[in-house]
């Protein structure tokens, strides 16, 4: 027999060869985990974010740009002549020079086509107001008529002959950041339409700028209302500011280089400072300059009446992240000067559009604690005249729990995001699908974008449903939903929140109410009974059906529900003429009592375990089709499919089930614990794994020499080799 030691050695062989053979599976599972790691990395990409917004989206709106950029509508006008009555672009020509601010040219809400409405309708009621020659011919109706003076300023427009008095260019004017949040545009001398051909021949273009045009810019803001935001202006001449259709800075007429500013407080209203405002009264004195003669009449403006700032404060009563549209007009009426400056700071702009978003809990996943939350959001578009593009949409999760905190942006996809702009209409919604990623400066990109009607129209606003799944039994979600818009080339950021505080949901236990209409004479049903379920201590009045020739006992049977189901019997009588006797109120029947179990004692009490309330299974949904997979926070940075480097067939195996449990973080620990521990013991036992089964019977030989060694005794097949070496140790103990 084997010796011990022998034994021992064979032992180690054999669990050599097994741990040789496991260190080398593991290997090849441990390098098909880094080949798979590889290939997700491959075929994800991360989303970094500033305050729940994607950190690529280097729009206007977020954070702070070196410059931002915003369409502008000029008009160019024709120059007027001086014996014009209806006179209103160039007055140094005609010797006359502009003095004050003169207020009330227009009203202080917009008109219907969203433009400006002058105060007066006719020139003889303006001129009476202001006795300023400057806007007696600024009349026109609400909204503003073709045949208006006031019309050729913000339309294309033509005199009697047939001649253009203005002429229509779509232009982009660059804010420059000068502070933190601070942003400037124009300077002294601003000619923003000396390229243009329409006008070069009038006298005042030909001394070398195009003084003579309008402007409207329209900057949807977000609304902060912390006393913070200011818009302030310096220059010549009209300038009319309209936040959501209300007048907040009037420096109209035609003035001098002067300045305005407004503030919106922390109650919401808007504190509004004109320099240089003409006393109305003391101009109502000044005489009409065809009178007493234009040099008389300069005369009288310049000296006779005072000019001082005037604060005003407008009660807008707007509230904290309101988004208004910022409306601002602004004319250039005469030459030698033309100045425009405009400084925003510590606004929220330009935002194109609204949003909101609200969340509840929905349901239960699974077995588990974690919660579906369905999030329900909206944009809509704030221009009344553009159409709205959406390219990009992000949603992102601070969950705070009693475990800890997580954040990340949710990887939507076709399956967890749709889109209506029908509500209502459950068979409107469709499905959304983001596109990969091509790079960090366009994650998040719609594969189709989404494009929303003007303002007021059919189409305006469009709905977002999308998930979110809680990671503790207890917890408080917040998303922020964003969008990424453009309008008229000019990009967007609007965004929203909403916090959802979440925790089992206790359903009510209902209980049945059942009603049988019976036959009084022999107990049979008269019609089917009434049956419905009602949580305990819900109230119920239930009227008895009326049957032709029948009377009920009761009309009708009412109460409230208590923690048990209720039967009631009603019986119905033949009718007769006699009349009914009274009776009592109608009390359910009680059910017959169950034999109960004799009980067993039992040793001191154990207090009792909180029995956990239970959610409602995840709802079917008619929108929702197939199973889906509802992926929770992701961390701070998000990671989310880039299929433009694999196949979508090969990162649909990486990204769902086989890459989520080979990746995953015990999977892979044990993997190395197999691989080292194996590996260890082939290495301890390596020399063993070159032992041959000669030696093996040589070292049984020499341990136990008796032992029979050839094939009849052994019973064993002996190789060659073996009998050879028998043979020579054989020879050599004879010569001894």
């Amino acid at each position: 027999m084997p010796s011990k030691k022998a034994k021992q050695k064979l032992m180690k062989r054999r669990l050599g060869s097994i741990a040789r053979v496991i260190a080398c599976a593991s290997f090849l599972i441990l390098t098909l985990i880094g080949v798979s790691s590889l290939v997700r990395a491959m075929s994800l990409e991360s989303i970094a974010n500033e305050n729940g917004i994607p950190a690529s989206w280097k729009a206007a709106s977020l954070g702070n740009p070196d410059t931002i950029t915003v369409p502008i509508t000029y008009w160019d006008q024709r120059e007027d002549d001086c014996n014009d009555p209806n006179r209103q672009f160039e007055w140094t020509a005609c010797r006359l020079y502009a003095k004050g601010i003169i207020r009330n040219v227009v009203h202080n809400q917009l008109g219907a086509d969203g433009l400006p409405v002058p105060t007066y309708t006719n020139s003889t009621d303006a001129w009476a107001a202001y006795h300023d020659v400057f806007t007696a011919n600024v009349t026109g109706h609400n909204p503003v008529q073709t045949g208006d003076n006031f019309y050729r300023w913000f339309h294309e427009a033509y005199d009697a002959n047939g001649k253009q008095l203005s002429k229509r260019y779509d232009r982009e004017v660059t804010f420059t950041r000068s502070g933190n949040n601070s942003y400037e545009y124009g300077s002294k001398g601003t000619f923003p339409l000396d390229d243009v051909t329409f006008s070069k021949d009038d006298p005042t273009t030909r001394q070398g700028h195009n003084f003579l045009f309008t402007a409207h810019m329209r900057i949807p803001m977000k609304i902060s209302a912390d006393g913070s935001e200011q818009f302030w202006f310096s220059g010549d001449d009209d300038v009319w500011v309209f936040l959501n259709g209300q007048l907040v800075l009037d420096l109209g007429g035609l003035h001098m280089d002067t300045e305005g500013n407004f503030k919106i407080d922390a109650n919401g209203n808007v504190v509004s400072t004109v320099n240089n405002v003409a006393d109305q009264p003391c101009r109502q004195t000044v005489a009409n300059p065809l009178s007493v003669g234009y040099d008389i009449y300069n005369s009288q403006v310049e000296n006779k009446c005072a000019r001082t700032p005037i604060t005003t404060t407008i009660y807008t009563n707007f509230k904290p992240g309101d988004v208004v549209n910022l409306d601002f007009f602004y004319a250039e009426r005469s030459t030698t000067e033309s100045n425009t400056r405009i400084n925003i700071t510590n606004m929220n702009w330009p935002i194109s559009a609204d949003s909101d978003v609200q969340g509840e809990v929905i349901g239960q996943i699974g077995d588990s604690d974690n919660k579906l939350v369905q999030f329900n959001t909206s944009i809509s578009n704030r221009d009344p005249e553009n159409k709205l593009n959406l390219e990009r949409f992000a949603a992102y999760i601070d969950e705070t729990t009693t475990d800890g905190k997580d954040q990340g942006f949710i990887p939507l996809n076709s399956d967890t995001l749709y889109y209506t702009t029908t509500p209502d209409d459950k068979d409107s919604w469709k499905p959304v699908d983001i596109s990969a990623p091509n790079g960090s400066t366009t994650g998040f990109n719609l594969a189709t974008p989404l494009t929303l009607a003007p303002a007021g129209s059919a189409g305006d606003t469009i709905y977002f449903r999308y998930f979110a799944e809680t990671s503790g039994h207890t917890g408080e979600m917040t998303s922020t939903v964003s969008y990424y818009t453009t309008l008229n080339g000019a990009a967007g950021v609007t965004y929203d929140y909403d916090t959802v505080t979440y925790e089992h949901k206790v359903i009510p236990q209902e209980y049945n109410l059942t009603i049988n209409y019976l036959y009084k004479e022999d107990n049979t049903p008269i019609t089917d009974p009434y049956t419905n379920n009602f949580v305990a201590g819900s109230e119920f009045n239930v009227d008895s059906p009326k049957i032709d020739g029948y009377i009920p006992d009761y009309s009708n049977v009412s109460g409230t529900v208590s923690d048990q189901d209720l039967v009631y019997n009603v019986y119905y009588s033949k009718e007769t003429t006699e009349e009914p006797e009274p009776v009592e109120p109608i009390e359910p029947i009680e059910p017959e009592p169950t034999p109960s179990e004799p009980e067993t004692p039992t040793g001191p009490e154990t207090p009792s375990q909180p029995t956990l309330p239970i959610l409602p299974d995840l709802p079917s949904s008619d929108i929702i089709n197939g199973d889906l997979t509802y992926l929770g926070p992701l961390g701070e940075i998000a990671y989310v499919p880039n299929t433009g480097i694999i196949s979508d067939a090969v990162a649909a195996i990486f990204e769902v089930g086989f890459a989520e449990i080979i990746l995953s973080q015990g999977i892979v620990m044990a993997l190395l614990l197999i691989f080292a521990a194996s590996f260890a013991t082939w290495f301890s036992f390596r020399k063993y794994m070159n032992m041959t089964p000669a030696k093996n019977y040589a070292m049984t030989k020499k341990t136990h020499p008796k032992m029979p060694t050839s094939k009849k005794a052994t019973g064993s097949k002996v190789s060659a080799r073996n009998a050879h070496a028998v043979r020579n140790k054989s020879v050599r103990k004879a010569k001894k």
